[in-house]
């Protein structure tokens, strides 16, 4: 099995990819001004070194060109394909997003997960893909729409966002010639294209050891439903371990609720009833460590200085009534990643069944507030 970790290519080639995905994905229009070399350094954070290697490749593989004494500008493309070598015109029938009908009517953090995750599929798709041409499917079962859907075309890619609502319809798929990636989770027998889970408890447990908390609670989500709430508690156990700190299972909690910021307002409140020690918390998700900071603040205690809170996730960590520091995942990232992968599937679909299974795994980022 290859392993991909973006995070572990260099720092030229990861600025590379970012400044690919926004002239692929229309954000830098053909023949518009490049940002200037000091803009680029604020928006990446690396040397200027890096920065010109980024540079130099994107000039030299045509999607950057540079004109004497009036600076750099986005190259017109249009003849080679808005991207590139394996080229925009992803035709629907070769490609198909597959995810739970139960998900697809979720809303709040869920629906913009999964929101974030279809517009990093279209970033790297082009406008020639209709995504609304997604199939829902139903959970833990293979209805008969979705099995003459299958059966009736050419097989194809099948992108399938969490396919642990159905676990038999990856191989389903496989049995009859897809070639199958799984989107946010591992699935076995499949590529897949996630996220590093464990690194995100660990990284949002670490930031709060280095704020000198030691009593840190984990607001966990039930680790028998989603292989995500166990990688986060192992992340979690490592950092503590690291930090020569034995875990206390008093303050790891699972809970589950229709409203997850409910959860997390129900697990601070079962701390604090049970006079449980506590001067930082983990939630699993923003809606979780939200609902926590307003069980602690109703109950008097200083938020920050009392108890400090971090969630994982980062698409409601915004909106938290105080500054909610939050391990950002890249759910758009993930998207884009897996579409890539998709196209190469699709250019390879005489020698499909030659590769080897892939799983490539996107590092999630600290963001303080």
């Amino acid at each position: 099995m290859n392993h991909v970790k973006v995070a572990d290519l260099p720092k030229y080639e990861r600025v590379k990819r970012r400044l690919i995905r926004e002239i692929e994905s229309g954000r830098r229009a053909s023949g518009e001004h490049f940002p200037s070399e000091r803009q680029l350094l604020e928006q990446f954070g690396v040397s200027r070194p890096t920065l010109v290697r980024s540079l130099q490749e994107l000039v030299r593989e045509g999607y950057l060109v540079r004109k004497q004494g009036k600076g750099t500008f986005v190259a017109d493309r249009s003849q080679h394909g808005r991207n590139g070598k394996v080229g925009t015109h992803v035709a629907s029938g070769n490609l198909v997003v597959f995810l739970s009908r139960v998900v697809a009517g979720m809303t709040g953090a869920a629906r913009e997960i999964q929101l974030r995750i279809l517009r990093g599929m279209q970033d790297a798709l082009g406008e020639a893909y209709d995504m609304s041409a997604i199939r829902q499917v139903p959970s833990n079962a293979i209805d008969r729409d979705t099995r003459r859907f299958v059966e009736c075309r050419e097989p194809g890619v099948a992108l399938i966002i969490e396919p642990s609502f159905s676990r038999a319809f990856p191989h389903f798929l496989l049995e009859r010639g897809w070639s199958v990636w799984a989107i946010n989770e591992p699935c076995e027998g499949v590529n897949s294209v996630r996220i590093d889970q464990d690194c995100a408890g660990y990284l949002a447990t670490r930031f709060l050891l280095d704020q000198g908390r030691r009593r840190i609670a984990l607001l966990n989500g039930p680790r028998d439903c989603y292989w995500g709430f166990g990688a986060r508690h192992r992340g979690y156990c490592r950092a503590l371990v690291d930090a020569g700190i034995p875990v206390d299972e008093r303050l790891v909690l699972e809970d589950v609720h229709a409203i997850d910021s409910e959860a997390g307002r129900a697990m601070m409140r079962s701390l604090l009833d049970r006079c449980i020690k506590v001067d930082g918390v983990v939630g699993v998700s923003d809606s979780k460590a939200i609902g926590a900071m307003a069980c602690a603040s109703e109950r008097g205690l200083a938020i920050a200085e009392r108890i400090a809170f971090v969630s994982i996730d980062n698409t409601l960590a915004c909106e938290a009534p105080s500054p909610l520091p939050a391990v950002a995942m890249p759910f758009e990232e993930m998207g884009y990643q897996a579409a890539l992968q998709a196209r190469v599937c699709m250019s390879e679909a005489g020698s499909r069944g030659a590769r080897s299974q892939t799983d490539v795994i996107l590092r999630p980022t600290m963001v303080e507030r």
